[in-house]
């Protein structure tokens, strides 16, 4: 499974006061704002770590009324606890024992100063730097007519992200076969199989059914929420949208799951600039928007593009070069006891990761009509 994500500057509105003001707390907020805000009735993806963290740079960056603005609407805490908890993150997060995971911006950004009335040399300098960051995945955000000599500053960062998964599936068994996009409603694609023990949940409230993948690097997961109903989706989201996106699994045991799952990519982009404004963050957009502690102060310095990009890829084994490990498990000693997880309509799902005491998004998406390329 691959994903491969750009993005500039995005935030959220927190309607709910936290009990615990920390990054972690405030990037669960943003994630449900995300999903539950900015989400198409179709395929998409998008990466809350990587929005919060862009977010958290232009924060720290930020003085006077502009970072008071940032930390009121994220509920994060001051700029130097933000910093700290931050390192601590993205210093947890980096893998490459079992897969890949590099972050690129924030304690590792640096500056480049563009010249953007040559817009086409600017997106050249812009595109290329996210390409070398995806490994060639993402190679474009903007085109040369999104750039002109009224854009004052972008804040970029990528999340190239590689898992390999602990349980791969067998290509051999990959067929084609229906998926419904609504009730009646199918295409013809590949579905993968395979049968094996995961943490597996049944959700009267969601009305769905609740898969863990894990990935080889145990600290990374992917969960799978299916509704039972083909056409389930909306009703999931609006259960969803009074609390967090993810069921705690942590303390679920293993079951005996055939799982039935749909290779698929997507690709996304999103502007965000009028969703930003509506939640109140016009001043980071305006000339009274202060980032002096990130540069010298000018009257007009102030955010101009709010624009992310995100591609996922789920196939049968994650990687290129897969290198699996399975759990020992107490096996189950009649076909009866087997779950069935069949993902042959309209889902969502999240990829997150430990860090520390708390579970992180990394992604968070959903497959309406699946496509592979």
């Amino acid at each position: 499974m691959k994903l491969f994500y750009t993005s500039l500057i995005i935030t959220a509105i927190v309607t709910t006061i936290c009990s615990a003001i920390s990054v972690p707390n405030s990037m669960n907020f943003l994630t449900r704002y995300l999903y539950h805000n900015i989400s198409k009735d179709d395929n998409w993806i998008i990466s809350p770590l990587s929005t919060h963290l862009v977010l958290s740079l232009a924060y720290i960056g930020a003085d006077g009324e502009t970072a008071k603005t940032f930390r009121h609407k994220l509920l994060l805490p001051n700029q130097r606890t933000t910093a700290s908890e931050y390192r601590t993150i993205i210093g947890t997060l980096h893998s490459d024992k079992y897969g890949e995971l590099n972050i690129a911006n924030y304690f590792d950004a640096y500056a480049a100063n563009i010249d953007f009335t040559h817009n086409t040399a600017a997106a050249k300098t812009i595109n290329d730097w996210v390409k070398e960051k995806t490994h060639d995945k993402i190679d474009s955000v903007f085109g040369a007519n999104a750039l002109n000599s009224n854009t004052r500053a972008l804040l970029l960062n990528a999340i190239y992200f590689k898992g390999t998964w602990s349980s791969p599936f067998n290509e051999e068994d990959t067929h084609l076969d229906v998926f419904y996009t609504s009730e009646t409603a199918y295409i013809i694609h590949p579905m993968m199989i395979q049968e094996g023990y995961f943490k597996y949940e049944e959700s009267e409230d969601l009305d769905s059914k609740i898969l863990t993948m894990i990935y080889a690097d145990p600290r990374f997961i992917m969960t799978i929420i299916l509704p039972n109903k083909r056409t389930g989706m909306h009703h999931l989201e609006s259960k969803l949208s009074n609390g967090f996106l993810y069921t705690d699994q942590a303390k679920k045991a293993k079951e005996h799951v055939l799982v039935r799952l749909p290779k698929f990519n997507i690709e996304s982009t999103s502007e965000l600039e009028a969703t930003l404004k509506e939640v109140g963050l016009q001043q980071i957009f305006s000339n009274s928007a202060n980032f002096s502690n990130m540069i010298e102060a000018e009257s007009d310095f102030r955010i101009s593009k709010i624009v992310q990009k995100a591609f996922i890829e789920v196939d049968e084994h994650g990687t290129e070069t897969a290198k699996v490990f399975g759990d020992q498990v107490q096996r189950v000693s009649a076909k009866t006891d087997r779950r069935l997880f069949n993902a042959d309509h309209p889902f969502m799902f999240y990829i997150s990761a430990s860090t520390g005491r708390f579970q992180t998004i990394l992604f968070v998406g959903k497959v309406v009509s699946p496509s592979y390329k």
